[in-house]
């Protein structure tokens, strides 16, 4: 019985495992951000939106209409300009937003005390909005960044292929020596009939 848990638990793990490093690789190469139904993870690589949400952690951010978007909503975008040119920015928009030619332009800013005005952004720039929070990811994340994390979480990856591969060699030998021992009583019952015979 542990033996059919550890087997269902280690391919379930190798599968998710293998999807999302080939889904996030394949996002990245087309320039995307790697999202799954319109969700988004980002972690916090800034002070900028403190104390609201601190350096390090892991937010959840959904995809919005640009009319869904309003003034005190935390917003994460790509910039396209400064510093942060190309990179995901985290803010919250302090205004209501402005329509010009049919274009939604928004303006954000950090929560830090004494943040200054971000340059206008407009929706297209716009990844999602903030839903919440992901502190048990957030711990995760900060325990396999430590040395001793990487080190675990890679002998736990290790240890769960080697076992499937131990697991693939014996169930292998095993059909071989059943299909040896059909063989050889297939022979033995052929020899029988001709010695009856």
């Amino acid at each position: 019985m542990i033996k059919k848990v550890l087997h269902a638990l280690s391919v379930v793990l190798i599968v998710l495992l293998v999807i999302f490093v080939f889904f996030t690789l394949f996002s990245r190469m087309m320039g995307e951000t790697p999202s799954l139904f319109g969700n988004y993870i980002f972690r916090v690589s800034s002070d900028s939106m403190e104390p609201t949400l601190m350096v390090g952690d892991v937010i959840l951010v959904r995809s919005a209409d640009a009319q869904d978007i309003r003034n005190g909503d935390i917003v994460t975008y790509k910039s396209q300009s400064g510093s942060m040119y190309g990179r995901e920015v985290t803010h919250r928009v302090v205004t209501e937003p402005v329509i010009k030619d049919g274009t939604y332009y928004f303006q954000t800013q950090g929560d830090v005390q004494g943040a200054p005005l971000d340059k206008p952004i407009t929706y297209d720039q716009i990844e999602g909005k903030f839903v919440r929070k992901l502190n048990n990811i957030t711990k995760l994340y900060g325990w396999v960044s430590t040395p001793v994390g990487v080190v675990i979480f890679v002998a736990v990856i290790i240890l769960l292929f080697g076992y499937e591969l131990i697991s693939l060699i014996v169930s292998y030998k095993t059909v071989d020596e059943k299909g040896d021992e059909l063989l050889k009583s297939e022979g033995n019952k052929s020899e029988q009939k001709e010695e009856k015979k």
